[in-house]
């Protein structure tokens, strides 16, 4: 029955995200910089965890200023960690996701058009300049999330995180505010088609500002570990949440 219900769920996710990235193109006239896009986002995720029946539980730091602009940085062990920060977050977000995402149709076409960057991570050049692309979404004042593990974990210790986020926060003079989720590889593991009930709970932290400029190689390389061990406690505090 669990296995019945999880091929449906994401038959439906398919559709269902379909027809909601339809609707979001057709309404990008209505909102050119893609508020009400990413306003559908974060009803397509509640759509998709109410559906799929997970159970999703959130905790927000109280230091979170929602009329600020933030740089995102969230652990990431599965492709439910997107829908997981959307249905989470009252801020909207615009995402630096994998240039991978571009070959879903439709979709993807949405997602360009509300303004997210996609990287190729195999490319130095061309990532480079997708970083710089979302330091310009910055100044414009959106708030960019981005996974600094640049690619799915196994749940188990954090991966090592990447440059590219951290220097985009400093060079944008912007705060990061780091995020733990956990139950995503289990409602989704890697590699997997089927879409399971399950349990998600993700962790908000708090703003951390960036080193003053300029910034040392060794500054940058302690920042980066003062985030990553915040990220790491968050996901030990969503674990408790359950």
């Amino acid at each position: 029955m669990t296995k019945a219900r999880a091929f449906l769920t994401s038959l439906f996710i398919i559709v269902y995200s379909g027809v909601l990235s339809l609707v979001a193109i057709a309404t990008m006239p209505l909102s050119p910089r893609g508020e009400l896009y990413l306003a559908i986002a974060r009803f397509w995720a509640k759509t998709i965890f109410w559906v799929g029946g997970i159970k999703l539980r959130t905790q927000l730091s109280p230091e979170l200023d929602l009329s600020q602009r933030y740089l995102y940085l969230c652990s990431h062990e599965s492709l439910t960690d997107i829908l997981a920060v959307f249905a989470a977050l009252p801020q909207a977000v615009v995402m630096v996701a994998k240039r991978s995402l571009l070959i879903l149709p439709i979709f993807s076409w949405g997602m360009w058009l509300a303004g997210f960057v996609f990287i190729n991570r195999k490319d130095r050049a061309s990532a480079y300049k997708s970083m710089h692309d979302a330091g310009k979404l910055v100044r414009k004042g959106r708030s960019v999330l981005v996974f600094p593990e640049g690619t799915r974990g196994d749940g188990g210790e954090l991966q090592k995180f990447k440059r590219g986020g951290f220097v985009l926060a400093q060079a944008a003079k912007i705060p990061v505010v780091p995020i733990g989720i956990v139950g995503t590889r289990d409602v989704l593991p890697r590699d997997h088609f089927c879409v399971f009930p399950g349990r998600v709970a993700v962790c908000v932290g708090s703003p951390i500002t960036p080193p003053p400029d300029p910034m040392t190689d060794e500054q940058l390389i302690a920042w980066m570990a003062q985030v990553r061990a915040e990220v790491e406690k968050l996901r030990q505090q969503a674990r408790s949440m359950w």
